[in-house]
């Protein structure tokens, strides 16, 4: 059977791109041996290797890199014909793969995730929650959500809103430990850090120009925030947490932030994605959506 060039034409310039028949598969949603068959038909039909392949490695030859070059060309012209016109006409459909930190997904992106797909009825979303670092792009993702301060430089990274930090603890811990008079105070306290991607137990405050790092003492260790807000809750000790985790609960007075007048730190929250010149529809309206729903200002912390 016949293959289809400028779907061969796809499959090369993903080869090409990721290094990889097997990444560009996943890209792609199509078996190895299938790009391996594409890449076939283009070196038999053009009559000229395009592809060196190692254990390790694929890259192109020097015929390889010229006709990449003129794929790409083709390809892009493609696309630009194909926005044009789908920015008007085409609805979103087919499955947009999420990926995001476990504690932020459920919070705050369960939400507008659903809301986007009640405005698209032909879209479906796999959301895929973990803390763990995926690889957008080899894993075949269209985006993932970073609550990260330096996003990945190989990634369009796009900043929805910032989640300031505070140093927390409940009511109850006050009651019975005291209120820590300066921030060198906490180095005798119980704290309970993040442990990701080390424990996170250094912490650093600003006022007036003057920066002080404590180092604490973790009592509590955790690679789950949710589990850090509640062992502050439960009177455990005193945690360090963006308000997306404990906005709610300072507003409630369910916890205390003990030190308003320093500065804490901040994450930004991004949307990444794989470099694309045109974005299919399902990516740049769910792009947006996001945007509308976190209020729009991307320096603003809608969970203060």
């Amino acid at each position: 059977m016949a293959l289809d060039t400028l779907e061969s034409m796809r499959a090369f310039a993903r080869v090409v791109e990721l290094g990889s028949f097997a990444a560009a598969a996943r890209r792609l949603a199509i078996s190895p041996a299938m790009v391996t068959r594409h890449v076939v038909s283009l070196e038999e039909r053009l009559g000229a290797r395009l592809l060196q392949r190692t254990t390790r490695m694929v890259r192109p030859t020097e015929a390889g890199q010229l006709y990449y070059e003129r794929c790409i060309e083709l390809l892009q012209g493609l696309e630009e014909a194909d926005a044009a016109v789908s920015a008007v006409t085409v609805r979103p459909r087919g499955t947009l793969r999420v990926t995001a930190p476990v504690e932020f997904g459920n919070r705050h992106l369960v939400g507008p995730v659903v809301g986007f797909m009640q405005q698209h009825p032909e879209l479906a979303v796999m959301l895929d929650l973990s803390n763990r670092l995926v690889d957008v792009v080899d894993e075949g993702y269209d985006l993932a959500i970073r609550v990260t301060n330096a996003p990945d430089p190989a990634l369009v990274a796009r900043r929805l809103a910032v989640s300031r930090m505070h140093v927390v603890a409940s009511p109850g811990y006050l009651a019975g430990q005291g209120h820590p008079a300066e921030p060198a105070a906490l180095a005798e306290r119980d704290c309970l850090c993040f442990a990701v991607p080390a424990a996170r137990d250094d912490w650093c405050f600003r006022r007036d120009g003057s920066m002080t790092t404590v180092k604490v003492k973790s009592r509590l260790l955790s690679t789950s925030s949710e589990a850090l807000l509640g062992g502050a809750r439960a009177g455990a000790g005193i945690s360090w947490l963006p308000t997306f985790v404990c906005g709610d609960d300072l507003r409630s007075g369910a916890l205390v932030s003990l030190f308003p007048d320093h500065d804490v730190g901040g994450l930004g929250v991004h949307v990444v994605y794989p470099h694309r010149r045109f974005l299919p529809v399902k990516l740049r309206l769910f792009i947006d959506h996001l945007v509308a729903h976190f209020g729009g200002d991307s320096a603003a912390d809608p969970w203060a």
